[in-house]
């Protein structure tokens, strides 16, 4: 799998690129540029998916988020979402501090999948202001899944 970083219940978790310190970017302000709290370096943007670990990362992420969600709804033994997986990542790089992309692995947040009643993987969602206003599923290209955003 692509390279993603990790959230909790309070917020992402960005590693410095100067010092490499984790540092947490609540997700309301998912969408600014940071600084590190030990070098004081600048923080990228969040341009890589971010893995959801539960239901209260989520709960907080989607209800906080000030920009736009792209959920990829993924499981390891899934082949199509092996081959979806750099290709969403390459579409988070080129959304950063446009839309956060997250990824949810159904045989681990079964609730969470079974909120957007996902059937078949991989899927897609995508919410704004903390509610769904569009899904789709099936392999996507990065500018194709773009686009879906953009439009939606």
């Amino acid at each position: 799998m692509s390279q993603h970083l990790e959230s909790d219940a309070r917020g992402i978790i960005l590693p410095c690129p100067a010092c490499g310190t984790a540092n947490r970017i609540a997700y309301a302000k998912a969408a600014s540029q940071g600084r590190c709290g030990t070098c004081k370096a600048d923080l990228p943007l969040v341009s890589a998916p971010v893995e959801i670990s539960d239901i209260e990362a989520f709960t907080a992420l989607v209800s906080q988020s000030p920009i736009p969600v792209v959920i990829d709804f993924w499981a390891p033994w899934c082949g199509p979402c092996q081959m979806m997986a750099p290709e969403f990542a390459k579409a988070a790089a080129q959304a950063a501090g446009e839309a956060l992309f997250v990824k949810v692995n159904t045989d681990e947040q079964q609730q969470i999948a079974g909120q957007f009643r996902i059937q078949g993987i991989p899927a897609f969602a995508l919410i704004r202001d903390g509610k769904v206003t569009a899904q789709t599923s099936g392999f996507q290209p990065a500018a194709r899944l773009l686009a879906w955003l953009r439009q939606s």
